[in-house]
């Protein structure tokens, strides 16, 4: 879900629609987009928003490998893979700004023995040209017909880890989330131009891993040449041909890039239990926080800088968990003044917990703080949530997370907003 628009997937199909908020009557007309030929025989596996500045993004995952990115009109832009087995997930990290906030934003895809990061600053003026290209720059093939834009015509740089060692080479991972940078390690030196991101992933052979992943930027010219040069080589030499030989663009299965080398991914450290496997991970918008669902129904709140559990939860079986930005029921027209600008210290950090068998949805305060709401929802509704904004350069205000339920027959959502008690009251 975006700000605006909703997408539900089926093995082959999304339908894209406007979001129609309770007490609203008017109904927009939906948007389908189907898996291209390119995807033949297999099906969807995972789907994200991504929403930028004026500019949202429907980002596919499918059994093949493949990643597409489509824009709200249906037309499809980029598509790479990055790794050869099916996607189990893709999650987006934003940066919100905090002083501690490492100020890098990304996409991680998620497979049973690797996971990729892909930088923001890279996808998205990647993602402008494409859309510019494919929908508001009229092209021509060689005879004056219209060109058919190939979203196979540009790569993304991109990084890739083989955590397959760390998580059991036999079961893989069935979910997992980059949290961010990291610290160096004691010993590390200072002087290092490596960057270190945190990885959690849940399975069956561990309930949940932790790894540390080496972005080397001193490594080898081989290595720089394959993971930035030969992308944007691959997307100019591709432009080219296609200019002249645009009659074909339809014709044959697309060539992929050469997969790059895997970089470096060192275990931190792991919970094995065999009587209970890891299901889901959620994470907070500044991905200091995780939330970790198991087979027994337990919870556990993870510090991603510490690398400890801070909180337990248990009695939740197949609970989903979602982070809540809940407003601060002290200094209401601080939130809600004429000019919409709102403050993160207006807010305060909870963690939504929704159980499909009690139909209930729970709002505790984090870290450590009471339940503060409990919302009888019923079976007949789904419980989502909208896309954490992308901001790159911007400089908008602070856009709180937000709850909401759609109810499965009539389509109304509505919002889960509760306050917080002041402390001054």
């Amino acid at each position: 879900m975006s700000a605006q628009l909703l997408a539900m997937a089926r093995p082959r199909a999304v339908m894209i629609l406007k979001c129609r908020f309770l007490g609203e009557s008017h109904a927009s007309p939906a948007i389908s987009i189907t898996l291209p030929r390119t995807e033949e025989g297999h099906h969807i596996k995972a789907i994200q928003w991504l929403v930028f500045t004026n500019l949202s993004i429907l980002t596919i995952g499918t059994s093949l490998g493949s990643v597409l990115f489509f824009s709200t009109k249906g037309s499809l832009l980029l598509r790479q893979v990055f790794y050869s087995s099916p996607v189990l997930q893709l999650r987006i990290r934003g940066d919100i700004k905090l002083l501690w906030s490492s100020g890098s934003e990304e996409l991680s895809v998620v497979y049973a023995s690797a996971i990729v990061r892909i930088d923001m600053t890279d996808l998205q003026p990647l993602l402008h040209k494409c859309l510019y290209d494919s929908e508001v720059r009229p092209r021509r093939g060689r005879f004056g017909a219209v060109a058919v834009t190939n979203a196979n015509t540009h790569k993304v740089a991109y990084q890739v880890w083989n955590i397959s060692r760390n998580v059991g080479m036999a079961s893989g991972c069935v979910d997992g989330v980059i949290s961010g940078i990291i610290a160096l390690p004691l010993f590390e030196s200072r002087q290092s131009k490596q960057r270190h991101f945190c990885a959690i992933t849940v399975g069956t052979s561990n309930v949940f891993s932790i790894h540390r992943l080496i972005d080397d930027k001193t490594s080898t010219i081989t290595s720089i040449i394959m993971n930035k040069i030969v992308p944007a080589a691959w997307s100019t030499f591709t432009s080219l041909v296609r200019m002249f030989w645009q009659d074909n663009v339809e014709q044959g299965q697309p060539l992929e890039a050469r997969q790059q080398d895997f970089g470096r991914a060192s275990l931190v450290t792991a919970m094995k239990d065999g009587t209970r496997r890891g299901e889901r991970v959620a994470l907070s918008p500044s991905g200091s926080l995780a939330a970790i669902t198991d087979s027994l129904g337990r919870i556990l709140l993870i510090d991603t800088q510490a690398n400890v559990v801070t909180r337990l939860w248990k009695g939740y079986r197949d609970a989903h968990c979602f982070f809540l930005d809940v407003l601060v029921d002290d200094k209401p027209s601080s939130s809600t003044s004429a000019s919409n600008y709102q403050r993160k210290q207006d807010f305060s950090l909870s963690l939504a917990i929704y159980t499909l068998r009690r139909g209930t949805v729970e709002v505790w305060k984090l870290r450590n703080g009471p339940r503060l709401a409990i919302i009888k929802c019923g079976h007949d509704f789904h419980v989502i949530q909208p896309a954490i904004p992308l901001y790159g350069n911007s400089g908008t205000s602070y856009v709180p997370t937000e709850l909401y339920i759609l109810h499965k027959k009539s389509g109304d959502i509505a919002s889960i907003r509760p306050r917080m008690p002041s402390m001054h009251k």
